[in-house]
């Protein structure tokens, strides 16, 4: 039997998240059967409303705010009493707090910092609407349901910021003599907090923690480090795409939304036909970003992280 949600059980976790913290510490929680874990936070400039109408819309694709973390996402499920996803920011008004709408989801994430593979799995998710010293508040709750599928060969298509990618399809990693090992996440668990900074106040507090293992042959590999630049990635691109000034309004994103929700078969492989062309132009400069450097016409460390390929050998001699 499920219990009803209790604000006052997590009033600690919230003093945490509101209060101090030392600059250049990586925050942990206590490991879940052998996860390591990171704990983030950032501050984004807008009202908590059009916060989570903007991220949790859902008619709205989730990833449209984390392209840097979130290839994919889906909500599949939604359990009684609601029928669907509710537009959830509607819901502080009624005064009728706390509420709990729970579900399942599935995510496919981009490639990671670390071996560059992506990942499809399912999420149970629990979102829990309430009040905390004046403040609103959403708690997002997630748990993976099984293993992972297996993990997949992705690659940065020019730096991260530009959040293009390849997806090869080709199980393996990119990370270098270890690219044929079948990688899984085995398990991950989340909670994430998305308040209001003052009560009433135009800017959110989200704050983040994590536990994730993964890796290969039953071994985790995941280390808190990981976890933790993995999580400022989802952080920085949240803030920067909603502090933009050229953020396009909800209503513009629901209903482009919903325009390629209606395209055909043949519409959309046409535009796929067309993306590939644009991938492939930005893949051909930076190859002759990379002969430039080698013939000494750029420095070499002016575009290391541009081309994201390994590390560039001097010339070689004919033989």
């Amino acid at each position: 039997m499920r219990e009803d949600f209790q604000p006052e059980r997590v009033a600690g976790f919230m003093r945490f998240i509101f209060g101090p913290k030392r600059p250049g510490v990586i925050y942990t929680a206590e490991p879940i059967e052998g996860s390591a874990s990171a704990y983030t936070e950032v501050d984004v400039n807008i009202n908590l409303a059009p916060f989570l109408a903007y991220s949790f819309n859902p008619d709205i694709p989730w990833f449209a705010t984390t392209p840097s973390s979130l290839r994919w996402t889906s909500w599949t499920r939604t359990d009684p009493p609601w029928s669907r996803l509710p537009r959830i920011w509607e819901l502080f008004s009624d005064g009728d707090l706390p509420r709990v709408i729970r579900g399942m989801e599935t995510v496919e994430n981009t490639p990671d910092l670390f071996s560059g593979a992506y990942y499809r799995y399912d999420l149970h998710r629990t979102l829990i609407l309430f009040r905390h010293e004046g403040r609103s508040v959403l708690i997002s709750l997630s748990r993976q349901k099984d293993r992972s599928e297996v993990g997949k060969k992705g690659y940065i298509v020019g730096t991260d910021d530009d959040w293009s990618y390849f997806y090869s399809g080709e199980p393996g990693l990119t990370v270098g003599g270890i690219g044929w090992m079948n990688s899984y996440m085995f398990d991950s668990v989340g909670i994430a907090v998305y308040a209001e900074k003052e009560p009433a106040g135009a800017a959110v507090r989200t704050a983040n923690v994590k536990w994730v293992r993964g890796g290969w042959s039953n071994i985790n590999v995941i280390q808190n480090r990981h976890i933790h630049k993995g999580m400022q990635r989802f952080a920085q691109t949240l803030k920067s795409v909603l502090e933009s000034p050229q953020l396009p309004s909800i209503k513009v994103l629901e209903e482009s939304a919903a325009r390629i929700a209606r395209l055909t078969d043949a519409e959309i492989r046409h535009k796929i036909h067309l993306y590939r062309a644009i991938l492939l132009s930005r893949a051909e400069r930076l190859v002759l970003e990379n002969l430039k450097a080698h013939l000494g016409k750029i420095p070499l460390e002016e575009i290391r992280e541009l081309v994201s390929f390994p590390a560039l050998q001097g010339p070689q001699q004919g033989g």
